[in-house]
């Protein structure tokens, strides 16, 4: 559905398919014939195209094939798993849990219940950090070229003490002003890079906060950085990007650092 709405939008799309290559010894020629017809039913439903809109790629993993077909692309659109709504126990499927580890490029992460694209902004979400330079490059270029606003969102830290009753006053204050100095750094970080408009600065788990704020302004994409955790940095610490893609009910990019 996004990559239709992109085709109709005046985006240049190719359809890809990755034919892994231990399954050729058992394709006889007809079944590659009718691989060639599926895959030219696909890409019309994604609007008019042609037969030079379908990439059909052979490696040995579907990783591997839709990272050599991204090479020079603007993006890379694929599937999720799990539809917005339920408790699913796999919300990303393997490969694309791979393909956001290795980011050949920016990759569009579209749930399958997704039916439109909604009316309203391209969000950008940022840590502050200079991961997010190139996913503020491709969200303004993005929300230009389709003419959205753009509008970012930050997640602080929710600060709370096990040891500290959230009510009492000396700790509110502390609070109040933490959060007063972080809405003043956003907004510094913000007009450093060109962002106009009032950010939104939340506080809480990031991934479910930057969701929450996307269904209630409707936003067309969510764009975020990310920073590229290794297998053994990925058992420690969380990985928003992905955590975001796997929940949020619209579609969401994560874009590689420059």
């Amino acid at each position: 559905m996004f990559a239709r709405w992109l085709r109709e939008a005046g985006e240049a799309v190719t359809s890809v398919h990755v034919l892994e290559t231990w399954i050729r010894g058992y394709l006889r020629s007809d079944n590659y014939e009718r691989l060639q017809t599926v895959l030219a039913a696909a890409t019309a439903e994604m609007g008019p195209g042609s037969p030079v809109d379908i990439q059909l790629v052979e490696a040995d993993r579907a990783e591997v094939g839709l990272a050599r077909a991204a090479e020079g692309a603007a993006g890379l659109i694929i599937g999720r798993a799990a539809p917005s709504e339920g408790n699913a126990l796999l919300r990303l499927g393997a490969t694309a849990r791979r393909v956001l580890r290795g980011l050949p490029a920016p990759v569009i992460v579209v749930p399958p219940d997704l039916t439109a694209v909604a009316p309203g902004p391209v969000l950008i979400a940022t840590d502050l950090e200079e991961t997010s330079a190139g996913a503020v490059e491709f969200a303004q270029q993005f929300a230009a070229r389709h003419r959205r606003p753009l509008e970012l969102v930050h997640v602080g830290a929710a600060l709370y003490n096990d040891f500290i009753d959230t009510l009492e006053p000396r700790w509110l204050a502390a609070r109040e002003i933490y959060r007063a100095d972080t809405v003043d750094t956003v907004r510094e970080w913000a007009v450093e890079r060109g962002l106009t408009g009032t950010p939104h600065v939340v506080y809480g788990e990031p991934a479910q906060q930057i969701a929450d704020l996307a269904r209630a302004r409707e936003a067309a994409l969510v764009v975020v950085g990310s920073r590229r955790l290794g297998t053994v940095a990925r058992a420690f610490l969380s990985s928003t990007a992905s955590a975001l893609a796997s929940c949020a009910a619209c579609p969401v990019a994560v874009v590689p650092s420059r």
